[in-house]
């Protein structure tokens, strides 16, 4: 029997394929590890080059194959099925994952630590954010989702700071609680979903999302699940107060995991909201409305107020990412099509910036032999190349036109206020905070008169260099031409929140 397989799945079997070797490649492992990201990223360029838009159906390059069947009792069971398809909303991650990833292996390639494990452990969370982003079976995705957070616990707790087995610890213990509850939501959602259509004499019923009958669960009952899941999510988000793991497991990670961690793990559960939580619970995000956009609000001002009273940078980097992922979410929450345009699109910007300023942040510690903003100053005499690359990164997070984050965060606060008016002075009052913690931190860092500089410091080597880079050229490209992004995003933004559902639409009014 022949088996029509989906581009998706060679993604994956390259992704997953590559790790394993790279595991075992000892003194090669970097090779093979930069010939599979330069695979999965070559494939995703495929996928963006033959995505069709504006197709009357939503999901692309789809593969359904029967996985297992979770019995229930007598002949009747639940089928967990390989379901996997991209839409104009996953696209996107698979090529922020695919960059973020190759531009990993090419900063760490002089990696003296246990390369081979390094670079799999790198290559399996490129493999299992993959695995998230492609995912329509909602067991399928959540199984990925836990393979995430394997190789991020040993990347912090093995390569990372002093402090690394704290904030390892930290970072499962936070992560895996959170994961615990999604996982009880789901499962509530796949047989509540399932409950009409298992009669129990012999049907079978499945978890993929289009599959999921949720005009038959009780709306109390989605309100109780979708605030299972958004607390899920909004952990890994992460949102205001369950954000302290955050800032620790960043400032002892090593560059590139944080590079992983603010450019991709924070998206995911982002993506969990857009894909499951909002679209499948209707009554529950309606009802959860008024408690979103205050958590939203307050991730905003928090992250902003917080991020100006840091003096490491990369704790201040850190910060920042909890300040732009509160606007990510205020986005999700107005859920109008320009909205979820807007979320994506900021998510994508804050992946790269976010990555490069990750970046910077390394190669100012092991440069200067501290992150400590007043300690050192005057860099553009010594490191031009990576002071202007510290410019660049920082003008792109505060939002200055021509650059990646301003179409999405202009896009955010026009949904902002065409949804809810003057409420849209609390982000704009966070914006100037953001722009100004960053202006002060390079008038400290970048200017002024030389000092703190050791005498063997020396601008970016080669590789360092060429990741970075490759950022810049990004962030400046889609700075400019926006559209190739966003090209990709409304008509799946339209479908998503429509809440259409199984052939029907579930209209996502006020119970």
């Amino acid at each position: 029997m022949s088996l029509d397989l989906s581009p998706l799945t060679y993604l994956l079997a390259l992704a997953f394929g590559g790790t394993l070797l790279t595991f075992f490649a000892g003194s090669r492992a970097r090779w093979i590890a930069l010939a599979t990201a330069v695979g999965t990223l070559g494939i995703s360029i495929w996928l963006l080059a033959n995505f069709q838009l504006g197709l009357a159906t939503d999901y692309q390059f789809v593969q359904v194959t029967h996985w297992l069947t979770l019995s229930t009792g007598g002949s009747a069971g639940l089928a967990v099925n390989y379901t996997v398809g991209i839409d104009g909303i996953s696209l996107p991650f698979l090529l922020l994952s695919a960059i973020l990833t190759l531009v990993t292996v090419i900063y760490h390639w002089d990696e003296r630590k246990n390369p081979a494990g390094f670079f799999g452990l790198v290559g399996l969370t490129n493999a299992g954010l993959l695995g998230v982003f492609v995912a329509l079976d909602v067991l399928l995705f959540f199984a990925f989702w836990e393979i995430v957070l394997i190789p991020m616990f040993f990347l912090i707790g093995h390569w990372g700071g002093t402090r690394r087995h704290y904030a390892s610890l930290k970072f499962f213990v936070y992560t895996h609680v959170a994961s615990v509850v999604t996982l009880v939501s789901l499962f509530a959602m796949v047989f509540l979903g399932n409950w009409g259509s298992m009669d129990f004499g012999g049907s079978i019923s499945t978890a993929d999302v289009a599959a999921l009958n949720v005009q038959s669960i009780p709306q109390i009952t989605q309100v109780l699940m979708f605030g299972a899941l958004f607390f899920g999510f909004g952990v890994k988000l992460p949102m205001v107060p369950f954000h302290t793991w955050l800032p620790d497991a960043h400032v002892e990670a090593p560059t590139g995991g944080s590079v992983l961690l603010a450019g991709m793990l924070l998206k995911m559960g982002a993506y969990g909201l857009i894909r499951i939580a909002f679209p499948l619970l209707p009554y529950g995000h309606v009802a959860a409305e008024p408690v979103v956009l205050g958590i939203a609000f307050l991730s905003i001002v928090w992250g902003a107020f917080l991020s100006l009273a840091q003096r490491d940078l990369k704790r201040m980097v850190a910060f920042s990412s909890i300040n732009h992922m509160g606007i990510v979410l205020l986005a999700i929450a107005l859920w109008t099509q320009l909205s979820v345009t807007a979320a994506v699109l900021l998510m994508f910007a804050h992946g790269l910036v976010s990555g490069l300023l990750f970046l910077l942040s390394g190669s100012v510690h092991h440069t200067f032999g501290t992150r400590d903003i007043p300690s050192i100053g005057g860099i553009t005499s010594r490191t031009p190349i990576l002071s202007t690359m510290l410019i660049i990164g920082s003008l792109a997070s505060l939002g200055l036109p021509s650059l990646v984050s301003f179409p999405a965060e202009f896009s955010a606060f026009l949904a902002t206020w065409e949804a809810l008016g003057w409420w849209i002075l609390l982000p704009l009052f966070a914006l100037v905070i953001t722009a100004g913690f960053y202006l002060w931190m390079l008038q400290r860092l970048s200017f002024g008169p030389a000092h703190g500089i050791p005498e063997k410091a020396r601008d970016l080597p080669f590789n360092e260099m060429l990741a970075m880079g490759l950022l810049v050229s990004l962030i400046v490209l889609y700075g400019i031409l926006p559209y190739l992004i966003v090209q990709l995003i409304p008509h799946s933004a339209i479908f998503a929140t429509q809440c259409f559902h199984g052939g029907s639409t579930v209209c996502a009014t006020q119970p």
